[in-house]
């Protein structure tokens, strides 16, 4: 017999296909899926959105460098973590074992990624206009941002990047040539962070970009160092 949805189901079925559920938690779930055949088609639904990252995904082996830096953030936000249950965005970040089955391949594997990660956060969190992956130089993902209805935009860096002194990293979007490249702030090492902007658009196809630049910002108003990384938006389905 088919059991009622719980409000969180699509939250839990994306979790459950990640593998980011353990222990009693994802044992209460199968129970849940044996019997219950709205949970069936969720699961079967998710598993089919997200076939897209092995169908682009060559696996690499990931550097041992890369493994450090991942260990260190989920070790530091596990000792900030005060609730018992985050959303899953904090939980696909905070789940080393689903970092050390994921094939790290090609970028558009990684977008497909963040945008299957906004698909099921959307439900329980604030669901972003746009997400972008930011491609370092190699081709390599160097960052995720996300911008919000709210003019909120998160940047989440995915590597660590070497700020010399006297220097920062500013990040840029460009919506219109005819404006040009705008400043949506600094920081001043590689590190989760948060701008608020004002009445700017976050479209499809928007570009991001992040710049090594003085501590002060740029002088000009527009980037005037190298260009770290870059990317182009793309919205939510």
């Amino acid at each position: 017999m088919s059991g009622r949805a719980k409000p969180d189901d699509d939250a839990l079925t994306g979790e459950y296909v990640l593998g980011l559920l353990e222990g009693a938690e994802r044992t209460t779930f199968e129970r849940r899926l044996a019997r219950e055949r709205e949970l069936q088609g969720r699961v079967a639904y998710w598993r089919d959105r997200f076939s897209d990252l092995d169908a682009s995904a060559r696996p690499q082996q990931a550097p041992a460098l890369l493994w450090s830096r991942i260990e260190r953030v989920i070790s530091d936000r596990l000792a900030l973590r005060a609730e018992p249950r985050v959303n899953l965005t904090e939980r696909l970040w905070t789940s080393l074992s689903f970092w050390r089955g994921a094939s790290f391949a090609s970028a558009a594997a990684s977008l497909v990624l963040a945008v299957a990660v906004g698909l099921i956060a959307g439900r329980a969190t604030p669901r972003p206009m746009v997400i972008a992956v930011l491609q370092a130089g190699d081709a390599t993902p160097g960052a995720i941002i996300e911008a919000f209805h709210d003019g909120r935009i998160a940047v989440v860096p995915l590597k660590d990047i070497e700020v010399p002194p006297g220097r920062a990293l500013e990040v840029w979007t460009l919506f219109d040539q005819a404006r040009g490249p705008v400043s949506l702030g600094l920081i001043e090492r590689a590190r989760r962070a948060q701008f608020t902007t004002a009445n700017l658009p976050a479209r499809e196809n928007q570009l991001y970009e992040i710049t090594l630049e003085p501590a002060t910002g740029s002088p000009i108003g527009r980037p005037t160092g190298p260009i770290l990384m870059k990317g182009f938006a793309l919205t939510p389905r």
